[in-house]
């Protein structure tokens, strides 16, 4: 037996003008999350600059800072230990591998393992 049969020609038609109601709905919901989808990116980036515009100033702030006290500190050695050099050398940078000894002694710590509590 076919659906039709089981419906009168009233239900079927009340049927298939609720199926078109429900295709209309879905249809609308579609177009307004694509226009939703559309905004995410600007809206995204709207909260981030929001977000990063404290962090910029504040930056800006402490590079001001950092450049005053390097200008004191140019001022307060005397002339013959300038050399164009503001602050000592650094040491020089860990081989790879004590890097890696060093990053696992941070992380244990940083865990609360210490080298006798290995898994």
């Amino acid at each position: 037996m076919a659906a039709e049969s089981l419906f009168s020609p009233h239900q079927q038609t009340w049927k298939r003008e609720s199926l078109l109601r429900e295709l209309s709905a879905c249809r609308e919901e579609l177009a307004s999350m694509r226009a939703l989808l559309n905004d995410l990116p600007q809206i995204f980036e709207g909260k981030f600059e929001t977000r990063l515009e404290p962090l910029m100033e504040q930056k800006q702030r402490l590079l001001e800072g950092n450049q005053d006290l390097r200008e004191q500190l140019r001022q307060l050695q005397p002339a013959e230990a300038v050399s164009g050099q503001l602050m000592p050398a650094a040491d020089p940078p860990l081989p790879p591998s004590h890097r890696r000894q060093a990053w696992g002694r941070s992380l244990r710590h940083a865990f609360g393992l210490d080298d006798r509590q290995r898994f």
